[in-house]
C-alpha cells in the first residue's frame, strides 16, 4: 500500500509504503513500514520505492556503476576520484599482468575509468572493481557532471528516453550512479546531447518534463 503519491514531495520521516515495497535509496524500514529519510521526491518503481533528494552528494553502494579519475597510485592500489565525500581503491591485483614492466603503463594519473563498486565498509572504504564486462579506461568521449536527479531521471525511472536520446543523436552514453555521463559520437552530434542534458538538469521534477525533451529530439533529427 501506498501512503503517498508517486512524485510527490516528502521530507524527512514521512510514511510512503507499507512492506509490500522494497526500501531504495534514502528510505528505511520500520516497523512493518517504510519511510523516507531525506527531503524530495518519492519515486515507485515496480515493487520498489526511493526518495530523490533536493540536494544530494554521491554516496556509494554495492555494484554502483561510476566513472572516475586516477589520482594516486601506490604499489598495492590506485585511488580513484568518485565524485563523493570518499575516494575509491582500485586494486592492482584487479590488473596485475606479470609480462608488464611496469603498473603505470596499464593505468596513469588523470586517466578516467568506467568501475564498479564492489564493497563498501563500515568505515566507508570504498572499493572498485573492473571485472565485469564493458568497464576500463575511456580512450575517447566526452564526460560531462550532473546533479543528482538528473542521474535518476535517465538511469532509473526513464532509462528507455536515454536510449531514445542515443537513437535520435546518434552518440552513444554512459550515465553513471556518481554524478557523471559519458557521452560519444561526432562533436556535434555530442554538442546536441549536452544540449538535451542541459534541459532535463534545469528542472528534472517538471511534469511534462519527457514531451520537452522529446520535441528537442525530434527537432534536431529534422535539422540533419
Amino acid at each position: 500500500m501506498r501512503y503517498v503519491e508517486n512524485k510527490e514531495m516528502v521530507l524527512p520521516g514521512t510514511l510512503l509504503a507499507d512492506n509490500n515495497y522494497t526500501t531504495g535509496r534514502f528510505t528505511f524500514h520500520e516497523n512493518d513500514k517504510i519511510y523516507s529519510d531525506t527531503a524530495g521526491l518519492v519515486y515507485f518503481n515496480s515493487e520498489k520505492v526511493s526518495v530523490i533528494p533536493f540536494k544530494y552528494s554521491y554516496n556509494p553502494e554495492y555494484g554502483d556503476l561510476i566513472i572516475g579519475r586516477v589520482i594516486g597510485s601506490s604499489y598495492s592500489s590506485w585511488t580513484i576520484d568518485i565524485n563523493s565525500s570518499y575516494n575509491g581503491f582500485l586494486l592492482t591485483s584487479e590488473l596485475y599482468d606479470k609480462n608488464e614492466q611496469s603498473i603505470s603503463n596499464i593505468i596513469n594519473i588523470n586517466d578516467m575509468l568506467l568501475l564498479r563498486v564492489s564493497n563498501v565498509d563500515e568505515i566507508h572504504r570504498v572499493k572498485l572493481t573492473l571485472r565485469s564486462h564493458g568497464l576500463g579506461k575511456f580512450n575517447q568521449g566526452f564526460i560531462i557532471h550532473v546533479k543528482q536527479p538528473t542521474i535518476h531521471f535517465l538511469s532509473e525511472e526513464n532509462a528507455f528516453l536515454t536510449n531514445m536520446i542515443q537513437e535520435y543523436t546518434h552518440t552513444d552514453i554512459i550515465v553513471a550512479k556518481n554524478g557523471l555521463i559519458w557521452i560519444n559520437g561526432l562533436s556535434e552530434d555530442i554538442e546536441k546531447t549536452i544540449q538535451v542534458v542541459k534541459l532535463i538538469e534545469k528542472e528534472p521534477f517538471k511534469y511534462n518534463l519527457i514531451k520537452d525533451v522529446q520535441s528537442m529530439l525530434i527537432k534536431f533529427q529534422n535539422e540533419r
